[in-house]
């Protein structure tokens, strides 16, 4: 290929790559510019609309699908615009139309080497040279328009230079929206980032926004606040837009100051984590996040107190839900305070000191030591890493269990005492102390009798001795210690006073220098007793006349109330004075009631048990069933008509019957207590009887004593001679027999000289008034004794032509009863009757009272023989006159019931009829008594009668053992196994439920009594639970569980032992003024105030509160201020 033909082709080449060039240039700067355009057009329509962020996304999108659709056709056009050289010499040659085809003509010839004819080739190379060297390649771009050469890929420079010459101006006019639209800037973050929130930044410029990105407590409030450049003062609208985690968002108006700089608002509380952002005229805030971490608050606290060394206590551990503490005096407390959520620092102020903690457990745990010195109050603070922690957290309080001194009482003697010289004085101290005692001691000393004007409860001059000392206590809390002090006689006479006091000490001895404290034990000493020495016959002879003047007045306290009673008794008989009667009654019972209160107050303290015992006994009548007498009294007054007195008369006279009751058992017993007091005495009553008498006297001792001696001897002999019949007797027990009746006739007869000759004595002060009296009796029993050595057996036949009938069918009263004083020794023989007419007496009507006589029985059922044995018969007959006259024996049966009891066994014969109670024996019939107490008698062998089954009910309070079981009679008690027989009427409820009546009657007693307490504010735990022992034993008997009831039965003893022993000591009352509630539930309602809040309302319950302290009464209430939340309890 020639030069020529080469030069054409490298221009051709030239223009080719010239035009590839410039048309991928232009083609990716026009692609720019309309994608570049396009996302302009969407910034300006964001900038002046603001778009949501879904049409955001939308727009976004087509810009990214517009933009990649450019970019496929850029690709797509430089793919196509990559021309060979063939075509761009075709393309050429169809903008130069006069070169015809020389120019592919000369592309082809020098690339076809196959051409077989070379001369040819050159030839037409040569032509084709020749037409196109003149013909310049690149203008053949210019003769197309710009559309043309951006169709046909010919685009030159100035295509390109155009193209940017458009993007230019598509970039000054981005600039230009800069400058002039405020929200320019960031529509193009918003536009190119749809998927997340870009902030609008407008003409107003915020400053800050504080907190930002945060992290709070839960349920504290957040406060945002923001500031704006806006030095005109321009007003500006603000808004807050918050989302809680998954919830829809929520727009609040923000407050402004004065000049729009400013904007606050408030998240009341935040429980959870939130999003917020603002909004301050057309500009917006990043989306800032609030994260929330729980309040570390105390979830439970492990308590060990260390106790102080003295009080030799272990350690104690608890676990509690609050730090709240008490406990004694200069204990250790440990706190182990386990929070909610982890911590890293904590402490503990305590009246303005701060206590460090230490973090265990990786902030699982904070332990601190507290000293407990005196009550005081404490917070404790946590922290986590964040710093966040609960800034007035609850405060607990410290309780400090004082080391009170010890408790001593001198309970005997009492404050004022006499005694002997050389007496043992009982000495009962009773200690307490909260935490122990140490020891107990005894102090005594004595003053001479011109000390005695010295002030009670305060010591004579001079040391006091220890006379006894308690060290081995054992630690106790409280102790009751006895001893008797002896008071020497060969050191203190007669007219001195022995002080005495009892000290008590605690074990406290306790020193720490890190606290500046060094304890002693603390010492108690009661005030002084004073004991006075008198002589013994001094005080024996004070005590015998108290006791003489306390028995005088209980007499005639008693006298008044029998009076009393009969007055009572009567008033229904006086039907037009009856009301008078009654108040006269009421006016009685009113002066005996205030009687017996002022006799019982009279028995002083320190009074011996007995008549302490009188005193208790007095109280309780006095404020029991004289209350009660008086009481119907005031009801029997209330009445109109007599025929209402019934009821309330009643209840008066057994009111009346139970205090003269009460009253002669008081008597009894007052004699018995005087009795003691005279047998104490060294010296009886009547010292100063002549020496005549009191050698009389002597002598009489002497052969009192000889007779008991003789009479052992006596009874003795006659206990021999009573094994056999007297019909068997030898001559020398005849002999025997007869030296026995002589030589109870001499004493007889002693012992009525003896009678005879002391009632000649002149009668001396405190005379003993039953020595006659008794010389009487010994006199009777003598003369039976002798009588009925020499008595014989003997048997009294009776024909029947001797018997007599009275057929008595109306009664009489007779006065004239005697006893028999002579055993039984005679058998009577009835003869039996020849027709049963004689068998029948009518049954006369009975009175209302039986009248009985009852001796002592003068045999014992082993002493009986056959010869005393009547012989049975059926006589039976209806006696009145003369009827029990005499306790005579025989076997006629009686209709009449007037025999008397006598003091002779029965036979053992059967005998009919009716009667009232006498001894027990073989007997069918009627019971007739209302009432039975067991009189003694044979003891009977069980059989079965024809007795029917009566109506009535006997109450029976002997105490015999049931025997002699037989077919029908009345109901009573209940009783063993019997004989089987006809069956009887099944007892009523009333019978099988009389232990549970009498259980029940002892209760009501025990509640009156308890009602007597009440009044008198004594102490009544142990009362209610006997009362309660005593319900129980009540129901078990009722329902028939008998071994229950005594195995209740030691509970009540132990109950009333309590409540005996609680009386019996010296005690003080103390009147409790809190109110009657138990200490648990008190703490259970109360204790709601130191609850902690729940979660998350904490502050809001604390603004609550701050708002009702410190606001105005009379402010009202602010239209900014948010509604509090739901009421919850106080941090």
């Amino acid at each position: 290929m020639s030069p020529a033909a080469e030069e054409i082709i490298q221009r051709l080449d030239g223009a080719r790559q010239r035009w590839w060039i410039c048309t991928l240039l232009s083609t990716l700067v026009l692609a720019v510019c309309v994608s570049f355009g396009m996302l302009l057009a969407f910034m300006l329509a964001d900038a002046l609309i603001r778009f949501s962020q879904a049409s955001l996304a939308a727009m976004f999108g087509l810009w990214l699908l517009a933009t990649a659709g450019l970019l496929l056709w850029v690709a797509r056009r430089l793919a196509r615009s990559q021309r060979s050289l063939e075509a761009t010499a075709r393309r050429v040659e169809i903008e130069f139309p006069e070169l015809g085809s020389e120019l592919i003509n000369l592309v082809q010839f020098a690339n076809d080497a196959k051409n077989g004819d070379p001369a040819f080739c050159d030839a037409a190379m040569r032509h084709a040279v020749e037409k196109t060297s003149g013909v310049r390649f690149d203008r053949a771009a210019a003769r197309e328009s710009r559309l043309a050469r951006f169709r046909y890929c010919m685009q030159t420079p100035r295509d390109m230079v155009e193209s940017l010459g458009l993007l230019a101006v598509l970039i000054g006019l981005a600039l230009v929206c800069q400058m002039c639209i405020p929200t320019w800037g960031s529509a193009a973050n918003r536009l190119l980032k749809p998927w997340s929130f870009v902030p609008a930044t407008g003409s107003v410029t915020i400053l800050h926004v504080v907190p930002g990105n945060t992290e709070v407590v839960a349920g504290s409030h957040l406060d945002i606040r923001a500031e704006i450049r806006n030095p005109d003062g321009e007003p500006r609208q603000a808004k807050l837009f918050f989302s809680p985690e998954g919830q829809a968002e929520t727009a609040v108006a923000m407050a402004a100051n004065e000049d729009f700089t400013l904007f606050r608002a408030t998240l009341p509380s935040v429980l959870q984590p939130i999003q917020y952002r603002l909004e301050i005229g057309d500009s917006q805030t990043e989306i800032y996040t609030v994260k929330v971490r729980e309040k570390p608050t105390i979830a439970e606290v492990e308590v060990t107190l260390h106790y102080p060394p003295y009080l030799r206590r272990p350690p104690e551990t608890m676990v509690q839900k609050d730090a709240d503490l008490e406990a004694p005096q200069y204990t250790v407390a440990e706190l182990k305070v386990r929070p909610s959520a982890s911590v890293a620092s904590g402490h503990v102020e305590m009246e303005g000191q701060r206590i460090a903690g230490r973090v265990d457990e990786g902030g699982k745990l904070l332990v601190v030591k507290l000293p407990l010195l005196k009550d005081s109050a404490f917070q404790i603070f946590l922290f986590n890493d964040a710093g966040h922690g609960d800034p007035n957290p609850r405060v607990h309080r410290i309780h400090v269990l004082l080391d009170k001194p010890p408790t001593v009482e001198l309970l005997k003697p009492p404050r004022e005492e006499s005694a002997a010289p050389g007496e043992r004085i009982p000495v009962v101290i009773r200690a307490a102390d909260d935490h122990g005692l140490g020891r107990v001691w005894l102090e005594m000393k004595s003053r001479d009798s011109e000390d005695g004007g010295a002030a009670e409860g305060k010591a004579a001059e001079g040391p006091a001795v220890k006379a006894r000392e308690w060290t081995a206590l054992g630690g106790n809390a409280a102790v009751v210690l006895n001893h008797r002090l002896e008071l020497p006689a060969d050191k203190l006479k007669p007219g001195q006073s022995v002080m005495i006091r009892a000290v008590a000490a605690d074990e406290r001895d306790f020193a720490d220098p890190a606290w500046n404290i060094d304890l002693r034990p603390q010492e108690t000493a009661t005030v002084w007793h004073v004991v006075k020495l008198v002589s013994a016959d001094a005080k024996a002879q004070a005590v015998v006349q108290h006791v003489e003047n306390l028995r005088s007045e209980l007499w005639k306290i008693l006298e008044r109330q029998i009076r009393a009673r009969l007055r009572a008794a009567a008033i229904k008989q006086q039907a037009e004075a009856a009301q008078r009667a009654a108040a006269g009654v009421r006016a009685d019972q009113i002066a005996i009631q205030k009687s017996a209160a002022d006799l019982a107050a009279s028995i002083r303290e320190n009074d011996a048990d007995d008549r302490k015992a009188i005193r208790r006994v007095l109280n309780r009548l006095a404020l029991g069933e004289m209350l009660q007498a008086v009481q119907w009294g005031d009801a029997l007054v209330q009445q109109t008509a007599v025929e209402a007195f019934d009821a309330p008369l009643a209840r008066l006279l057994a009111a009346q019957d139970k205090i003269i009751e009460v009253l002669r058992k008081l008597l009894d017993a007052a004699r018995q207590a005087q009795h003691e007091a005279l047998a104490e005495m060294k010296k009886r009553p009547g010292g100063d009887l002549p020496d005549d008498s009191r050698k009389k006297l002597q002598d009489i001792q002497a052969k009192l004593d000889e007779f008991l001696k003789q009479q052992k001897k006596i009874i003795e002999a006659s206990e021999n001679l009573a094994k056999k019949p007297t019909e068997d007797f030898s001559e020398q027990d005849e002999q025997l027999l007869k030296q026995l009746a002589a030589a109870e006739d001499d004493w007889a007869k002693f012992m009525k000289d003896l009678q005879t000759d002391l009632s000649k004595l002149p009668e001396q002060d405190f005379s003993n008034p039953s020595m006659a009296k008794e010389l009487n009796e010994i006199q009777t029993e003598l003369k039976m004794a002798a009588d009925a050595l020499l008595k014989k057996s003997a048997d009294i036949a009776v024909p029947l032509e001797q018997l007599g009938y009275e057929r008595a069918e109306e009664m009489t009263t007779n006065l004239e009863k005697w006893l028999p004083d002579t055993p039984d020794r005679e058998r009577w023989s009835q003869e039996e009757s020849l027709s049963d007419a004689d068998k029948e007496a009518p049954a006369a009507e009975l009175p209302g009272e039986l009248e009985d006589l009852i001796g002592e029985l003068m045999e014992e059922e082993e002493d009986l023989f056959d010869e005393m044995e009547d012989v049975t018969s059926s006589a039976m007959d209806s006696l009145d006159k003369g009827a029990g006259w005499d306790a005579a024996d025989g076997p006629i049966s009686n209709m009449s019931a007037r025999g008397v009891t006598g003091n002779r066994l029965p036979n053992s014969s059967e005998i009919a009829g009716r009667s009232g109670e006498g001894r027990q024996g073989r007997s069918s019939g009627e019971f007739v008594g209302d009432e039975a107490v067991g009189r003694g008698g044979r003891k009977t062998p069980s059989r079965l009668t024809p007795d029917p089954v009566m109506k009535g009910q006997i109450k029976d309070h002997g105490k015999d053992p049931t025997g002699g079981a037989t077919g029908g009679g009345k109901e009573s008690g209940q009783g063993g196994e019997g004989l089987e027989g006809p069956g009887r009427n099944a007892p009523g409820k009333r019978d099988l439920q009389r232990l549970a009546g009498k259980q029940a009657a002892l209760r009501n007693k025990a509640e009156t009594i308890d009602a007597q307490f009440q009044v008198a504010r004594f102490h009544r735990t142990e009362l209610k639970k006997m009362i309660e022992a005593m319900a129980q034993i009540e129901a078990e008997l009722k329902a028939g569980h008998y071994q229950n009831a005594l195995r209740l039965k030691q509970v009540f003893l132990e109950k009333a032992n309590n409540v005996k022993r609680y009386l019996e000591g010296e005690f003080q009352v103390r009147q409790d003024a809190t109110a009657n509630v138990p200490s648990d539930i008190q703490k259970e309602i109360l204790g709601g105030m130191q609850d902690p809040s729940p979660p998350g309302w904490e502050e809001l319950n604390r603004q609550y509160f701050d708002r009702l302290t410190n606001a105005a009464p009379s402010a009202p209430p602010s239209a900014s201020t948010p509604p509090p939340g739901p009421p919850a309890r106080s941090n």
